[in-house]
């Protein structure tokens, strides 16, 4: 549909095409083509309609006619004159009103009979406002939105423009049922607006994520699962873990899938991502350690297996008792005898992998140390029973490990009474269940 055209005209006596934006008492505000001047308003008597177009006009000696010219500061513009002479595609013509005789040679598809129409009055168009919802003002300022509902009032020409001042949509057209129409459908419009407005913003958003998951594909991931009931200690604390994670340096998105207890971590480097999987892994690795020295890995009042936890960093660790009603792991059995202890008690240990990895560092060198020490301990032994069956007097001391000097709580007869008891947690106060020192395990 065609906007509502009119020309305007100049204080050189040149008319110049505009657009009506608006109708009032005594003047017209009127937007100029391609906006060589701004919106401004206009008298009435200084507008007109176009001319209805002649298609092959020839244009005749004498003839006035309206020449379309421009001058040095201003655009084109239609020129009232007379025809002086013709001649093939060109006519020679004489400019009209203006102080001093002027004449100039124009290509015959630049002319048009002189236009008749009257100046416009406040009647020569019909007008109505409706008013925009909040919501859709912003989006009533596109004049392209409105393009249907153009299209809808079936008119040849309108003007369908959004003015700010009145919050509102101003429809004017020399139709007048048009501009009830108009008004008719309005309410329909403005629905169809806001549907329009939803699904831009779904677009953009799926847009937006597509974007975002190419970028992620070509981007280092690192993905691993965590097991249901270390979930919390992954998250953290209102998922402080996690925001801590993404902020290390290179991680650009760490994705949840809840459900199955995935974690998927994007970065920009591979260190990067490496570096927040260590943060949030968290997994249960289990040591069988033998039964007779599993008092001295304790150490008094907890002291050793307490030492591990702080230095290693892990979580918690849990040393299960032979009596507890459900194990967290797969006992030893021994199939010479149903009721025979087993020979190993396990030693649970709950955190990262570098600090799992840690704890059973220092595990395993203390147990090397307990494992040397009984040796060298039963050597001593063997040599003192030797030194009596040679004649000596058999009254050779070989004091106990230092562990076993101060405390008996922990001897290997002890020891299996409780090892066979409920087990013992250890940890750092950390994640749910964790605690500081000795405590009975749940």
């Amino acid at each position: 549909m065609e906007e509502l055209a009119v020309e305007v005209c100049g204080q050189n006596g040149a008319f110049y095409t505009a657009y009506v934006r608006d109708i009032h008492d005594e003047e017209v505000t009127v937007a100029f083509e391609n906006d060589w001047q701004p919106e401004r308003k206009v008298p009435f008597q200084d507008v007109r309609l176009p001319p209805t177009p002649i298609d092959d006009y020839e244009p005749q000696e004498g003839d006035e006619v309206e020449a379309l010219a421009e001058t040095n500061d201003e655009p084109c513009g239609w020129w009232p004159c007379r025809v002086k002479r013709c001649k093939g595609a060109f006519c020679v013509v004489e400019y009209l009103d203006l102080e001093a005789t002027f004449k100039d040679i124009i290509d015959t598809g630049k002319i048009r009979p002189a236009n008749k129409n009257p100046p416009l009055t406040k009647n020569s168009f019909h007008k109505c406002t409706i008013d925009v919802p909040e919501d859709l003002r912003e989006c009533c300022r596109v004049e392209s939105n409105h393009s249907e509902f153009k299209r809808a009032l079936k008119l040849k020409a309108a003007s369908v423009v959004y003015s700010p001042e009145l919050k509102a949509i101003v429809v004017i057209s020399n139709d007048e049922a048009a501009v009830k129409r108009a008004q008719i459908l309005s309410d329909m419009h403005f629905r169809s607006l806001r549907t329009k407005l939803m699904l831009e913003a779904r677009k953009k958003e799926a847009q937006h994520q597509l974007e975002t998951t190419k970028a992620m594909q070509r981007q280092c991931l690192e993905e691993f699962s965590v097991r249901e009931d270390l979930m919390g200690l992954a998250i953290g604390s209102h998922g402080a873990n996690i925001m801590q994670a993404r902020r290390i340096e290179g991680v650009t998105a760490i994705e949840l899938e809840e459900q199955t207890c995935t974690f998927k971590i994007y970065g920009e480097t591979k260190e990067a991502v490496q570096q927040a999987r260590s943060m949030l892994e968290y997994k249960q690795d289990v040591v069988q350690v033998p039964r007779n020295l599993i008092g001295r890995v304790i150490g008094k009042n907890g002291r050793v297996i307490q030492e591990m936890v702080d230095k290693s960093g892990v979580v918690r660790v849990k040393i299960e008792g032979d009596n507890e009603k459900e194990h967290t792991v797969q006992r030893e059995e021994d199939s010479s005898a149903k009721d025979s202890v087993p020979e190993h008690v396990p030693m649970i240990f709950i955190g990262t992998i570098e600090q799992i990895s840690n704890a059973r560092m220092l595990l395993d060198y203390h147990l090397a140390h307990l494992k040397e020490v009984e040796q060298l301990r039963i050597e001593n032994l063997q040599i003192a029973e030797e030194l009596r069956s040679a004649g000596g007097s058999g009254s050779t001391y070989f004091p106990p490990p230092r562990e076993r000097r101060y405390s008996t709580d922990y001897s290997t007869d002890n020891t299996e009474s409780t090892s066979r008891g409920r087990g013992q947690v250890y940890g750092r106060g950390r994640g749910r269940g964790g605690s500081r020192g000795r405590g009975q395990g749940r």
